[in-house]
């Protein structure tokens, strides 16, 4: 039975499932998952982190267009470089 189907049919939460993953999973096989997560919660704060920088350089964008000029440190300064 594939994944999305157990899914359908199990209640419990990602959490729980998880839960109960590990507890039946090999510890080398927990030390590769564990290392995995640690990647894509790297990735993901990253990619967070990524957007806010795009928003603050977009509202920068439109501060500029709405008071035509800014200067280059207060530029600077609003985008925390």
């Amino acid at each position: 039975m594939d994944l999305a189907k157990q899914e359908q049919k199990n209640p419990m939460s990602v959490k729980e499932q998880l839960l109960q993953t590990i507890e039946q999973a090999p510890e080398p096989l927990l030390h590769e998952a564990l290392n995995y997560l640690h990647y894509l919660l790297e990735k993901h704060f990253d990619e967070l982190e990524e957007q806010q920088d795009r928003e603050d350089l977009q509202l920068a964008r439109e501060d500029l267009q709405h008071n035509c000029t800014v200067s280059l440190a207060h530029l600077k300064q609003e985008l925390g470089l």
